[in-house]
Formats: C-alpha cells, structure tokens, sequence
C-alpha cells in the first residue's frame, strides 16, 4: 500500500472565527523511491481552525482512486483527536448528534471524509502538533492569495514549500549561497 504524508496548515488557531486560509501539502513514497509533492489552498469565510483542517482533508482524500496508508500532520488538536478516537463513526451512528445532545458542527465535512475513507479504504491516523511544514504554512499562507499591490508581485519562489525546506529558497541566500 502506497504511504501518503499530508500537512496541513491554516491561519486560525481555536475557535475563533473569521476569514482563514489553508493549505494541505501531499507527499506519496512511490515504489522507484521517488517523492511525489502537491499542495493545493483553500479560503473560506466564517471559519475556526478545525473548519479549515476539515476542508483540507476532505479535498486532499478526494484526490485519491486507490487505497493508502495515510498519516496527516496537522496543528488542529481538536480535528486529530476526533479521528483517531473514531469520534465521526459514533456520530454518524447518532445522527450527528453528540454526546450532550447537540448537532455535531460541521457533519457534512466529517461525512464527506468517512465517505472518502470507505470508497478508498484508507487506512488513516492523524500526529497532532507541529510539523516540517508549520513554519513555512504561518509565515506563507497570509500572502497565498495575496492580491497584487503597488510594492509587486509575491514570486512563486517563496511559496515554494519544497525549496524552503531544502534550503533552495531565494530568502535562504542569507546563508552565504549567491
């Protein structure tokens, strides 16, 4: 079964609400050994940051035809802990309901997801906290749809998550690399 890491990152934090970014970064281990990387972004309106992580998992396991093992890396505690505990399937169970009796947020993003895990039969586990793309995701996705200004263009270079992390990033040449 192929590996699959996705990162997933956004611009709010909790559950304070607002206009937020997000950004999932997939990177599959292919038989060659060979590394295969995509990101795609979304922004979205009246958002918390589990919202935002529930949007980037859906769309990132839409992508996939065939099972694979897949470990997301994600700063939203809350969205970790509900998958790993099984939280959607019990919901699910009770008519999204929860366990105090209340209509469980957002259960047409959690459905979508169960729908994609049985279609594919994913086997997926979520790490919760920080990961090798968390600095990158908050210093970048502010600027992601940044719309063009008097000062320029933001290069492409710079939301370049891979030459970042590999030290090939034009704001890396502080280094001593010209």
């Amino acid at each position: 079964m192929t590996t699959v890491d996705i990162y997933i990152g956004t611009t709010l934090r909790g559950s304070a609400k607002g206009t937020g970014k997000g950004i999932y970064i997939m990177r599959a281990h292919l038989a060659e050994g060979r590394v295969h990387e995509r990101m795609a972004a979304v922004e979205i309106g009246g958002a918390t940051e589990s919202r935002l992580a529930l949007y980037c998992l859906r769309d990132s396991l839409a992508r996939f035809r065939y099972a694979c093992d897949v470990v997301v890396y994600t700063e939203c505690t809350y969205v970790a802990a509900a998958v790993n505990s099984q939280w959607s399937e019990v919901w699910r169970e009770s008519g999204w309901i929860t366990g105090r009796g209340t209509r469980v947020k957002d259960s047409g993003l959690w459905r979508d997801i169960l729908w994609h895990l049985e279609d594919t039969g994913h086997a997926l586990r979520v790490v919760p906290g920080k990961h090798e793309f968390s600095s990158w995701a908050r210093a970048n996705l502010p600027r992601l749809y940044a719309p063009r200004d008097i000062f320029g263009e933001v290069d492409g270079e710079a939301l370049n998550p891979v030459a970042y992390r590999t030290g090939a990033h034009p704001a890396m040449s502080w280094h001593g690399e010209d």
